[in-house]
């Protein structure tokens, strides 16, 4: 089913895409024609700016770390052994053109030069007139980094999308809950000029994925007894999650993926407690989802012989506008049984609860955030054909201790205090 874009405060791509489509190649500030190999080539001119491509390859490292296919032999990864923890475990190319490669070490890549949607961009040169002085760039250069910088947040919103579609699968496949992951953005992806390219094992300390996987593989070979334990992924589950990715990407709709990866991130703040958030998140999915359904059921109701009846004019009288609030409609759907019962409840408890947050900052309960995202899942499938299993647990922010310690503790302090002079 084809999710058509609207416009949105929440989709810059929109603004970029258009704007690509009228820069297939930018312009230079060069005289001559002859003069664009200058800035093709090396030059040790520093009044040259060369021309740069953004990255072709963009991947993420799964945070909580895990093995893909099986669990190597721990003597084998008590360090960095690129033989290990890079090995190639899974190559497949998407229907929409990204090529897909996934290593032993949870590493994700994905190649998007062939991906229309997100392709590498050509950064044009130029030069400066005095290359001691600050300079505005060229309007051409600061076009394309833009571009640039809309694609890479885009691919991170697949990515995401991605890591999604993991939890997802191994739900299905093996019946097994995980954590959804820790969400990426688009300056702490990986990114390299093919598949070929070297990991940077940099410490940066702005990038805690960097860090993660750094400490993960032990690439400075701390001496330890045994690797970090890490889950096993199976080899059929990342495939499986392919599949579910390459659906979700099959349509060729920004806004779903966007709508996907909102899903994914409302269920990622469930999971850290951070329940006023995570309700934003996902009941703008579920807006989202009803007024597409509502649409959708005015649409169908024009068709054929009911054109008259339920024409062009009557169906945006019914759509456009806040006449027919969120409430409103969803009462519509379960009357005409668009929604079954059960959707309407959770759809109920969702909404109130986040009328409550946003108009009297009052939490949510975990018992309405799993009301919310029960809701998302349900409306995902219904609507768009999209399958997700939303994991909202996380780990505890209350560890324990037995009573006697805490006793012990107390008796130990008040010794002490008795005896300080």
């Amino acid at each position: 089913m084809k999710f058509r874009a609207v416009k949105s405060c929440w989709s810059p791509l929109v603004e970029f895409q258009e704007r690509s489509k009228r820069m297939k190649e930018p312009t230079r500030k060069v005289p001559k024609q002859k003069d664009r190999a200058i800035f093709q080539q090396r030059s040790c001119d520093p009044a040259i700016v060369p021309d740069r491509v953004s990255p072709a390859v963009e991947g993420y490292f799964r945070m909580p770390a895990v093995w893909i296919g099986e669990k190597p032999d721990s003597a084998c990864v008590r360090g960095l052994n690129p033989i290990v923890h890079h090995a190639v475990v899974l190559s497949k190319k998407l229907n929409c053109g990204i090529q897909v490669q996934v290593q032993r070490d949870g590493t994700f890549l994905f190649d998007f030069s062939s991906w229309p949607a997100a392709p590498l961009v050509i950064i044009p040169g130029f030069r400066k007139p005095n290359p001691n002085d600050p300079q505005q760039p060229p309007l051409e250069h600061q076009q394309a980094l833009e571009l640039a910088e809309s694609y890479a947040i885009f691919r991170a919103q697949v990515m995401n999308a991605h890591q999604a579609c993991l939890t997802t699968s191994e739900r299905l496949l093996k019946n097994r809950g995980a954590m959804m992951g820790f969400p990426v953005t688009a300056s702490n992806t990986h990114k390299a000029l093919d598949f070929n390219s070297p990991p940077f094992y940099h410490d940066d300390v702005e990038d805690l994925y960097a860090l993660g996987r750094n400490v993960m593989n032990n690439k400075d070979l701390v001496t330890i007894g045994h690797p970090l334990p890490r889950r096993v992924i199976e080899i059929d589950v990342t495939e499986h999650s392919r599949g579910l990715l390459d659906d979700i990407l099959r349509e060729n709709d920004p806004m779903l993926i966007q709508i996907v990866e909102s899903a994914y991130m409302a269920s990622c703040r469930s999971g850290e407690h951070r329940y006023g958030e995570a309700l934003i998140l996902a009941w703008g999915v579920c807006e989202m989802m009803i007024y597409k359904l509502w649409k959708t059921k005015l649409q169908t109701e024009g068709q054929g012989a009911n054109t008259k009846r339920m024409n062009k004019k009557r169906i945006e009288k019914l759509t456009v506008g806040r006449d027919y609030t969120a409430s409103i409609v969803i009462e519509i759907l379960e009357l005409f049984k668009f929604i079954d019962n059960l959707l309407y409840i959770l759809l109920g408890i969702a909404r109130k609860a986040r009328n409550d947050w946003v108009h009297e900052f009052k939490t949510p309960r975990y018992s309405e955030i799993n009301c919310c995202l029960s809701a998302v899942e349900r409306l995902l499938f219904q609507v768009v054909g999209v399958q997700l299993s939303l994991q909202s647990g996380g780990r505890g922010g209350v560890p324990q201790w037995p009573v006697w310690m805490w006793e012990e503790v107390q008796a130990h302090r008040a010794a002490f205090k008795n005896a300080t002079p």
